[in-house]
């Protein structure tokens, strides 16, 4: 029998191996943005499963700092203002208050004014304390928001008017509910991770032909 060889020009296949080197990185971040903002949309979809009828400013608190072909990292982290009062229900603690009057208790609507979310609607309490007729103090041991009875509504009733509680300050409290933030994402990597990547590679080889 005769002795044969073969010969392949590789030549081509190494070039296109090279070209796929080069394009590692570019597909990196394509797949790590992916699976940045897929985390994104669950965090902010979770919000309306952990909170009973969340505000839409919390139900798009969630935000994302891209990866880039020199930096295959992406962030996804909650914005400044809504971890403000987001932060308690990752880590624990009390519930965020800011620093409406100092001594970190909660303001809680009595019959004062609300919003379709059944919170204080943002500025009010400065405004209400701007009108005469409304005060912040403790009367009959209660602490709170107070508004005085109009001379009007006096003439209307027989029995004297009383003042009326719109909203009361009560001791603060640990938050009662988890956001299970870190967790829930580092779920979905590795859930979804290697069909992201797969993705990426894929969208590379049809982008470099």
């Amino acid at each position: 029998m005769g002795d044969f060889s073969i010969t392949l020009d590789t030549s081509r296949i190494q070039r296109d191996l090279s070209d796929m080197q080069k394009q590692i990185p570019y597909a990196t971040s394509v797949a790590v943005n992916s699976l940045a903002f897929d985390a994104m949309r669950l965090e902010n979809s979770a919000m309306s499963e952990i909170f009973d009828h969340p505000r839409p400013f919390t139900t798009r608190a969630t935000q994302v700092d891209k990866a880039t072909k020199s930096d295959p990292t992406a962030v996804v982290s909650l914005r400044d203002q809504q971890a403000k009062y987001l932060t308690p229900y990752e880590t624990g603690g009390d519930h965020w208050v800011g620093a409406r009057d100092g001594t970190g208790d909660l303001l809680v609507p009595v019959d004062g004014r609300t919003d379709a979310y059944g919170q204080i609607p943002r500025g009010l309490i400065k405004r209400l304390l701007a009108r005469p007729d409304v005060f912040a103090g403790t009367v009959r041991g209660i602490r709170g928001i107070w508004q005085r009875p109009t001379a009007r509504g006096a003439r209307r009733n027989a029995a004297p008017a009383k003042l009326k509680l719109l909203y009361m300050f009560r001791a603060n409290k640990a938050v009662d509910k988890h956001l299970d933030f870190e967790q829930r994402a580092a779920e979905m990597v590795q859930r979804e991770g290697p069909k992201a990547i797969e993705a990426a590679i894929l969208k590379t080889i049809r982008t470099a032909r």
